[in-house]
């Protein structure tokens, strides 16, 4: 493994780590937070596999759009594909990262706090599940690259 790469891959076995732990202890904002890193991370990767420029400063949703055009020749993610069930975790991460405090239709309920953090723990659950895709995605895109290649 070169230098660069030695590096880089021990910082996503931490990362993924770190994910397993904050899962198991209920820091789930934590856990998100590593999601969406990995997440957008490997999305980048897969569309410099494919010699299109991307970067971290770009958003999530753009990031999901440009992966699905750039597999699918599809720019809009389908509700049922990998990148259907992207943005709708996107769209929950979003609630769960910027709504904590919130107002929102719970908010005078007494159950407000136990009803968003089902939706918390929902939502890492679905980030822990779909990073592990999107690294095995990129992985099989990278190789599928590296092939032709050769």
């Amino acid at each position: 493994m070169a230098g660069s790469q030695a590096g880089r891959y021990l910082r996503y076995k931490l990362a993924f780590s770190r994910m397993q732990e904050a899962l198991e202890e209920g820091w789930l904002l934590e856990a998100i937070t590593l999601q969406e890193s990995i997440i957008s991370d490997r999305l980048i990767s897969i569309l410099g596999s494919k010699k299109i420029e991307a970067d971290s400063s770009q958003s999530l949703s753009d990031l999901i759009a440009m992966v699905s055009k750039a597999l699918t020749k599809n720019g809009k993610p389908e509700e049922d594909s990998l990148f259907g069930e992207l943005n709708t975790w996107r769209i929950c991460r979003n609630k769960a990262v910027h709504g904590f405090c919130k107002a929102d239709e719970y908010s005078s309920d007494p159950t407000s706090v136990e009803v968003f953090s089902k939706e918390l723990l929902a939502t890492a659950e679905m980030g822990n599940n779909l990073a592990e895709q999107i690294r095995d995605l990129a992985n099989e895109v990278k190789k599928m690259h590296s092939e032709t290649q050769t």
